[in-house]
């Protein structure tokens, strides 16, 4: 699960310095979907696995903004420069 929280941050921070909100909504959509088959069998809707998706996409979500922020601020950097 570790990895997962890694990985999905990465691609966040990617995705807030590239690409716009409709890219982060396919990415979210996917996060779901990896998350819930990932989740091993059982209930689908067991606690566990609903609060492990929740946790990815809180991730997802916040390290896109973190992408963005970083983003503006290099792009400020680069203006400024010039």
């Amino acid at each position: 699960m570790h990895w997962g929280l890694v990985i999905v941050g990465a691609i966040g921070i990617l995705l807030g310095l590239r690409v716009r909100a409709p890219a982060l909504i396919v990415a979210t959509a996917v996060t779901v979907m990896v998350g819930a088959v990932a989740g091993g069998t059982g209930s689908l809707f067991a606690w566990h696995r609903l609060l492990s998706v929740l946790l990815l996409v809180v991730t997802l979500q916040c390290a896109y903004l973190l992408g963005l922020f970083l983003g503006i601020v290099w792009r400020r950097g680069m203006s400024r420069e010039q």
